[in-house]
């Protein structure tokens, strides 16, 4: 079988998404499937199929589509915030970069995000099988990342109809979590058209990489806490530092590793230094020792404000170290408070703070939270199970066993854009279905304008 795996997202990069691209395609390959890639390249000038050197430029479709998205949006009564215009010229220009790789060769294509689902399903050839596995619901992330502001109405309603398009884009949906099935419910996305399928890790390579050596030199004095997330509101990284400033009232043997990079460095950079932990705190970046580092730690926390399935606990549960982690999201499906791991509610510093100290204090208690995560993590984080389940999918959709659950044709069929894609037809031999719009109808039709 031939597969697409594709994403909206950069690749590579640090986070969970890479990580489970790469062992599903090792995996797949490893059943004699071939797999292809594509994504955007991280020089955001282009989108690529990684490792084959097939590249084209996003200025390309970019400048061919850009004029007619932005006078449909400008022609209307109500002014449209530029970033719903923005985002809608980069989506339809990632789907006409897939489509110029050409589709027609695949057996199946496995969407790993929303927006990818939904460009990928507009432009593929008919009947050919799509899946896709979203692996957050960003539209809540959106929410989180506001603090409490309400946001602009228009915005709002778009990111609830992406979620839900994206996702129903599809003929059968992959969540990680219980959590996130019942996220994506409320956004109306129908139960039975998502299959849970926790994610597996490659248990093995990641204990090899835990005996790696690792050029960062850690004091053997102190006790090490170490933080593996993405410098982002959602990982709550603003609690946990609330937490430490708490915990150095009573102790101060302790450094706490802040494994990550992201937008929010300056700001906790700023806030670690009000605090005066800024001997306690080491801001280490993007790392590619993360096993190494691990194992160096005493103690691994995660405090999220919102989070799925998170690979840092599972790689905290396979290299046997004590777990502090929220309630947020998925994870209360992956540690069991007092057995597998302590977990506070989410924002709560002082929780997070009365259990690091106790940790600290309680080494038959860290050993214990450390040997039952481990026990478990073995048995649940099986990357052959993982896979077993994806081409279980896979066959089903096949084998035409499943119908879709939600069905949303085009409103106006090849509404926008018809001579722009007649053109890409004749000069550059793509094949684009005749319904193709370069304004998404649904999501701008139905919510933004309202259109009946």
């Amino acid at each position: 079988m031939r597969i697409l795996l594709a994403t909206y997202w950069k690749l590579p990069h640090v986070g969970g998404v890479w990580a489970y691209i790469q062992d599903l395609k090792t995996s797949l390959e490893r059943l004699g499937h071939e797999v292809d890639v594509f994504a955007r390249h991280p020089d955001e000038k282009s989108y690529y199929m990684l490792g084959t050197g097939q590249r084209v430029q996003k200025r390309y479709f970019k400048q061919l589509v850009e004029r007619e998205i932005k006078a449909v949006y400008a022609a209307q009564q109500i002014p449209i915030d530029p970033w719903i215009v923005d985002q809608e010229i980069e989506f339809c220009t990632y789907a006409l970069a897939a489509s110029y790789f050409g589709l027609k060769k695949y057996d199946l294509i496995h969407a790993q995000d929303v927006i990818s689902s939904r460009a990928l399903w507009q432009i593929k050839p008919e009947g050919l099988p799509l899946i896709n596995t979203i692996h957050g619901c960003l539209a809540t992330e959106y929410w989180l990342s506001l603090e409490g502001k309400a946001p602009p109405a228009f915005i709002w309603k778009y990111a609830c109809a992406r979620e839900y398009y994206g996702a129903t884009s599809s003929d059968l949906s992959i969540v990680p979590t219980k959590w996130l099935q019942r996220t994506l419910a409320s956004y109306l996305v129908p139960i039975d058209h998502m299959e849970v399928v926790p994610y597996g890790m490659n248990v093995e390579h990641h204990l090899q990489r835990m005996k790696e050596n690792t050029a960062l030199m850690l004091p053997s004095n102190l006790h090490i806490i170490a933080c593996p997330a993405r410098l982002d509101k959602v990982k709550g990284h603003s609690s946990l530092l609330s937490a430490l400033y708490q915990l150095k009232q009573t102790r101060s043997d302790w450094i706490c590793l802040f494994i990550g990079d992201g937008y929010l460095r300056s700001e906790l950079e700023n806030q670690t230094a009000h605090l005066g932990l800024s001997h306690h705190v080491l801001f280490i970046g993007s790392r590619n020792d993360v096993p190494a580092l691990l194992q160096q730690s005493d103690i691994v926390v995660l405090p999220s404000l919102h989070d799925n399935q998170p690979y840092a606990v599972m790689e905290a549960q396979i290299s046997r170290k004590p777990l502090v982690v929220s309630n947020a999201g998925g994870i209360p499906e992956m540690v069991s408070h007092n057995h597998t791991g302590l977990m506070a509610n989410a924002g709560d510093s002082n929780e997070l703070s009365r259990y690091l100290q106790l940790l600290l204090e309680n080494q038959s208690l860290s050993q214990r939270l450390a040997y039952n995560g481990y026990e478990w993590g073995i048995k649940q984080w099986s990357l052959p199970k993982m896979v077993d389940r994806v081409v279980d999918c896979y066959e089903i959709l096949l084998s035409n066993q499943h119908i879709r659950k939600a069905n949303h044709p085009p409103k106006y069929a090849g509404h926008h854009g018809s001579g722009i894609c007649e053109m890409l037809r004749k000069n550059q031999g793509m094949y684009i279905p005749a319904s193709f719009s370069i304004v998404d109808d649904h999501i701008v039709g139905s919510v933004i304008f309202q259109a009946r």
